[in-house]
């Protein structure tokens, strides 16, 4: 899975939350009046899915080992279809229970448990608070994302066991996650609900997923400009190849051309005949060289051959994207490009008498 879609996965489109909020890094802070915000998105923006998180920071242990972590809790209405692309064990498919808990297959490692077994999580729910609050969870699956922060950090659960535990009211949540269907849309829609009446006089944040992971889509933008600039001289270099190749291929027949012309064959014939030789040799180097590719892409997604270090790279993997769409679109610019250099080759040789053409060395 691409770096990207890992992080729309992985985040809400847009979140709805305190600014306190932003500044701590972890959506611990109820939002005031959040039914007049939810009533007014669903009246102006009907299409929108939206669903409610409480995050709150705990200590893990078990008999082997202690940990800090982040207990994000989600509502009922949260999609599990997303995090579902990260879990190692079988799908979620409605929400979680009051005892029920994802943990990362680091922190798996780690604290030595498996699914099935029990955790037990310290909540501090007040200051100057001298014993914590202790609640046990049973791990009901394990997720991997390679992505350390996230692994290293968070555990999943249910909203409803963080509002028990600090005495919030079951509408009562720190921010309001909504999913935008089409992605090319989020920045619009955050525009818009920015505006709202409700979001403005209660001072709320919004904020996207690539606001909130800036660093990384900042990192991925330079990579994206990197390739660009590798695809850009690549092609460059292999056009240029071609082009040696084709003046190679014309001049090595003008004799050829010189007699044929002599002997009555109009330029019209010669240059189809150059035209579909010129083909020939196109895609005898263009179609192996597809397969190869197809090959490589296949083996490399299955079998995950070529690694990377997921703490640098975020992905454990080197991906390879088959956009049939690209491929052929690349593979039809290239040929036309090589005829259309073929063409005024031979139409500048051409030019010349058939006897000079004979005559060249």
């Amino acid at each position: 899975m691409a770096i990207k879609d890992k992080l729309y996965s992985l985040s809400e489109d847009i979140i709805i939350s305190t600014y306190e909020n932003n500044s701590r890094g972890i959506l611990s802070q109820k939002i005031f009046n959040i039914e007049d915000v939810n009533i007014e998105i669903q009246n102006k923006y009907p299409d929108l899915q939206l669903s409610y998180s409480i995050e709150k920071p705990s200590l893990i242990s078990n008999e082997n080992s202690f940990e800090s972590i982040v207990f994000r809790g989600f509502d009922n209405n949260y999609n599990f279809e997303n995090l579902n692309k990260f879990i190692l064990g079988s799908r979620i498919q409605s929400s979680l229970s009051n005892k029920e808990i994802i943990i990362s297959k680091s922190l798996s490692d780690k604290l030595k448990v498996n699914v099935g077994e029990y955790l037990s999580l310290y909540f501090q729910t007040r200051k100057n608070q001298k014993i914590p609050n202790i609640r046990s969870y049973k791990v009901l699956d394990i997720f991997k994302t390679d992505f350390p922060d996230f692994d290293n950090n968070y555990i999943i659960g249910s909203a409803e066991s963080l509002q028990n535990i600090y005495s919030w009211k079951e509408n009562e949540f720190a921010s309001i996650n909504i999913s935008v269907y089409d992605n090319s849309k989020i920045p619009i829609t955050e525009e818009s609900l920015s505006k709202l009446k409700s979001i403005e006089k209660n001072n709320l944040s919004v904020k996207t997923v690539e606001s909130k992971y800036q660093n990384i889509f900042s990192w991925i933008s330079i990579f994206d400009f990197n390739i660009i600039i590798i695809t850009t001289l690549m092609i460059l270099v292999a056009i240029i190849s071609v082009i040696i190749s084709l003046f190679i291929f014309i001049f090595e027949k003008i004799k050829m051309i010189g007699i044929l012309t002599s002997l009555g064959l109009t330029n019209n014939s010669l240059r189809e005949i150059f035209i579909y030789l010129g083909i020939d040799i196109i895609l005898k180097g263009m179609i192996p060289a597809n397969i190869l590719f197809f090959l490589v892409s296949v083996i490399q997604n299955n079998f995950k051959i070529i690694k990377l270090d997921p703490n640098d790279y975020y992905i454990n993997s080197v991906p390879f994207s088959i956009d049939l769409v690209y491929i052929i679109s690349l593979n039809s610019s290239f040929i036309i490009t090589s005829l259309i250099i073929l063409y005024f080759t031979f139409v500048s040789i051409t030019k010349y008498t058939p006897s000079f053409n004979i005559n060249s060395k």
